[in-house]
């Protein structure tokens, strides 16, 4: 399937690529289907919209951030996991143009089912920010 995207030009992708949110991003509920797109090398990737050339967003694990979660069970459930391994975290990051800074937005990750590519957007009610996050050593580049 080709689509139109305002970063990349026109992408040609396998539909069986399209990572499905059920209900949306929030802001962006109308946009259901997303691919992942590698940005450079690294850690960051663009989450691009399948049906809207101009939203993508900047996405990277959380242990980039030296950010851990522990997903309850009554959120894993919501993506129909069979299999804990298949549970994938991302972040969505803000990067400020002029400095270059990254911010991950922690209360909000992309909690994504790898097996049957469905997600969506967990915020984490103020109860579950105590239990579900761990704060690690960030990953350091090698030099």
């Amino acid at each position: 399937m080709k689509i139109e995207t305002s970063r990349f030009g026109t992408l040609d992708l396998d539909e069986s690529t399209f990572i499905h949110f059920p209900w949306g991003i929030p802001g962006f509920e109308d946009l259901k289907r997303y691919v992942l797109l590698e940005h450079r090398q690294g850690p960051f990737k663009w989450l691009q919209a399948v049906d809207h050339p101009d939203v993508a967003f900047v996405v990277c694990p959380p242990d980039v951030f030296g950010i851990q979660y522990k997903v309850p069970e009554k959120r894993a459930s919501l993506l129909d996991l069979h299999d804990p391994k298949d549970l994938a975290i991302l972040l969505l990051v803000s990067v400020n143009r002029a400095t270059r800074a990254a911010r991950p937005h922690v209360r909000a990750p992309l909690l994504l089912n790898a097996a049957n590519r469905q997600a969506y957007q967990w915020v984490l009610e103020e109860t579950e920010r105590k239990t579900a996050i761990e704060v690690l050593e960030p990953q350091r580049k090698e030099k």
